[in-house]
Order: structure tokens, then sequence, then C-alpha cells
């Protein structure tokens, strides 16, 4: 597999996880923008477990070069997060 193709998996699987802990964050009812970087969760709890998998998926882009600052990492659950709010029923189909 190239390196560029591995760049892009990782990069999407990064947003993909990332996304998924915003969501629990919010649901959770915390301030997803000020939380997400610092916070630490009990062991067991499944913000913890969203967190290293978010953790993990981060370290696994940057490995290949893929490597995002905190944020941009935020700006673009902001986009992810727009994006949900223009089209709640999904994304547009033809």
């Amino acid at each position: 597999m190239s390196n560029l193709k591995e760049r892009g998996r990782l990069g999407d699987l990064l947003m993909r996880e990332f996304n998924a802990y915003v969501a629990a964050l919010i649901e959770a009812g915390h301030d997803w923008e000020a939380v997400w970087p610092t916070a630490v969760w009990p062991q067991g709890h499944s913000l913890y477990w969203l967190r290293g998998r978010f953790l993990l998926a981060r370290e696994c882009a940057t490995m290949v070069g893929h490597k995002f600052s905190d944020g941009t990492i935020t700006e673009f659950g902001r986009e992810h997060l727009e994006h949900l709010a223009l089209f709640p029923d999904g994304p547009p189909r033809l």
C-alpha cells in the first residue's frame, strides 16, 4: 500500500474517531472544544475508551506523516458539526 493511501485512510480514521468522541462529549453535556484536548476520564467510562481510540488513531496517522495540531482538529470538529446541522438526515443522495 502506498504511503499516500495509508495517510488518507489513517486521516479518515482519525477524523471518524474524533467525531465519535465529540458526539459523546456533547451528549454528556460537556463543552467539547474546551474538554477534548486535556480531559482525563475514569477507566471504564465510555469517554475514556472513545478518547483512547482517538489518541491511537492520531498516533497512527502521525506515524505516516499525517500530523494535525489541536487547533486544526478543533476546526475540523466545528466544520463537521456545521455539516451535521445543515444535513440532519445525513448527506444528500442522488
